[in-house]
């Protein structure tokens, strides 16, 4: 009789073959959990190639599982774009909290947050990214994306306005077109024409906090 394991519901099961994956795992030693390896992987290529040029059976290929696995987590296309773009503004939120909780002027870390923001791969505008998937997303989904989008802008607003009331900037500007403002320049400077025109990102980093500062304090 071939020997059995026990399931978590204490049903028997034959033993895996030795040296096969489960299905819908990563080949990874880590065995990063499925969900988070597709979203991980989505994100990268959305940002890359734009919202057409992405199919679900190059995100599995690349996560190493098969396309019913993913499936299994998100059930279209549209929806694995919705969780991938939210999830990758909440980092990017998380990731300039971080930056902005450091010690410092708000100019300098401002500055810090620009110079890691042009640091990044090359990858398409957000914006851009958005008017190619938009008519693929139900109005839930849009409304996700742009919840996740306002999050980001939440958090600059914060720090304006405490630099507001401290007298670092003049005082009367709206501290939430001061957000958007700031993260439009970003997203300007994130295009290769851009970049070409500065020998570093820290350089065009630094001139477009200069382009910024000197209409805000």
């Amino acid at each position: 009789m071939q020997p059995t394991n026990s399931n978590s519901n204490g049903s028997a099961r034959p033993d895996s073959e030795p040296g096969k994956r489960s299905p819908g795992r990563p080949r990874s030693e880590e065995r990063i959990p499925v969900r988070e390896l597709v979203l991980q992987t989505a994100s990268s290529l959305f940002m890359e190639k734009g919202y057409d040029a992405v199919s679900l059976n190059e995100i599995a290929e690349l996560c190493g599982v098969t396309k019913a696995s993913v499936y299994y987590h998100f059930d279209s296309k549209p929806a694995l774009f919705t969780a991938a773009v939210s999830r990758m503004l909440q980092l990017a939120r998380k990731g300039t909290e971080r930056i902005l909780l450091q010690e410092g002027t708000l100019r300098e870390r401002l500055l810090a947050v620009a110079e890691r923001r042009l640091a990044m791969t090359q990858h398409i505008e957000f914006e851009t990214l958005m008017r190619e998937a938009s008519h693929y997303l139900n109005e839930g989904q849009r409304s996700a994306i742009r919840e996740a989008e306002q999050g980001l802008h939440d958090l600059l607003c914060v720090h304006f306005e405490r630099a507001g009331t401290s007298g670092e900037l003049r005082h009367g500007h709206n501290p939430m077109l001061l957000a958007h403002s700031y993260t439009a320049l970003l997203m300007i400077g994130n295009r290769p024409a851009a970049k070409r025109m500065y020998p570093s990102t820290d350089e065009l980093a630094k001139r477009i906090m200069d382009m910024f500062w000197s209409g805000v304090s």
